[in-house]
């Protein structure tokens, strides 16, 4: 019998050997920088809200702070996205569209669509939230190479209303498109409008289930693509992309609720739905976390200063707690695997 370790490297080799894994990638030049990128954006919030196509964008210029510092524009297209937000918030998530034209020698040259993340209202709390919501996608980044590439932003934006204006100064962040993900790994992003949670790769989804874990997140389904994008290469192996994140427990937004079909009566209740899986598997992904806890609350301790006190207190507490359960044999039992979904689900 192989060792749980062993059998991880094993899947590990394998997903190279089948072209999945790619070496020698390099950021694009707008994610090669750690240091938040200074945008500036003018627009009507209300008619990216109110209008109800997704072919519909509206222009503007965006300015921005270039690689040697200094102020530089260009001009894009938005349009309003999500569901949630777009109907409860202030500031509606945005899908920004650039030109090929347009976006040729500047910072954007390999990046023609975007979406930008914005608090949803305007108190501080919720620059504080979407602090933590960009935060889920760096722990991301430590526990596997298949994931959006994101980057913080601080924006100034002024949102124009029956002639007059109205400028505000929030925390944001970029996320780059997912066809540009699945290119980077000679995948395509599916097109298939049910996708069997057991057709995704075994390792993927385990670490997929133990962030979604992690972070107190319930709101997303692989079945449907619901917050999840899925690549599948000419072989149908099936890699899943998670994204928006702020309705887990780690972010706590104040219009955070489970589901009413979910046993649990609220988001800093932690549920596991990943599908029973092979238990040597179970234990290796395991491992992997517990492995990678110091890096995880290093990067926690990194956006500190992007969080009022309170907020980072209580989002250390909540992914201390995800800590004490996987490290702990009985707790782990209760809460993970005796939770698992039948793989006929």
């Amino acid at each position: 019998m192989k060792s749980s370790f062993a059998k991880g490297i094993l899947y590990f080799i394998l997903l190279i050997l089948s072209g999945s894994y790619t070496y020698g990638f390099q950021n694009s030049t707008l994610f090669s920088e750690r240091e938040p990128l200074d945008l500036e954006l003018v627009t009507s919030l209300n008619e990216l809200r109110n209008s109800k196509s997704d072919t519909i964008f509206f222009s503007t210029v965006l300015k921005y702070k270039n690689e040697n510092g200094e102020w530089d524009s260009l001009q894009v297209e938005l349009r309003a996205r999500g569901n949630t937000r777009r109907k409860i918030c202030h500031f509606p998530p945005i899908r920004i569209k650039i030109k090929k034209s347009y976006s040729k020698n500047t910072l954007f040259a390999e990046d023609k669509s975007l979406k930008l993340v914005l608090p949803c209202q305007l108190a501080n709390s919720f620059n504080s939230m979407i602090a933590k919501e960009y935060v889920c996608y760096k722990f991301y980044e430590s526990v596997t190479p298949y994931h959006f590439q994101t980057r913080l932003v601080s924006l100034t934006l002024t949102d124009v209303k029956d002639r007059k204006s109205k400028t505000h100064n929030l925390t944001a962040f970029i996320i780059e498109d997912d066809d540009k993900v699945a290119k980077r790994f000679q995948y395509k992003i599916s097109d298939a409008k049910v996708i069997r949670p057991n057709f995704i790769n075994d390792t993927s989804a385990v670490r997929q289930d133990f962030f979604a874990f992690m972070i107190g997140n319930t709101d997303w389904s692989n079945t449907g693509q619901h917050n999840v994008k899925v690549m599948a290469d000419r072989n149908k192996n099936h890699i899943p992309l998670p994204y928006d994140f702020d309705m887990a427990g780690f972010v706590s937004t104040p219009y955070a609720i489970p589901y009413d079909y979910l046993p649990i009566k609220s988001v800093q209740e932690r549920l596991y739905r990943g599908l029973c899986r092979d238990p040597e598997l179970v234990e290796y992904v395991r491992n992997q976390y517990i492995q990678l806890e110091p890096e995880i609350k290093e990067i926690m301790a990194q956006y500190e200063n992007y969080m009022s006190a309170s907020d980072y207190k209580a989002a250390r507490n909540f992914l201390n707690g995800f800590f004490d359960i996987i490290k702990n044999d009985r707790q782990f039992k209760d809460q993970i695997l005796s939770k698992c979904l039948p793989n006929n689900y």
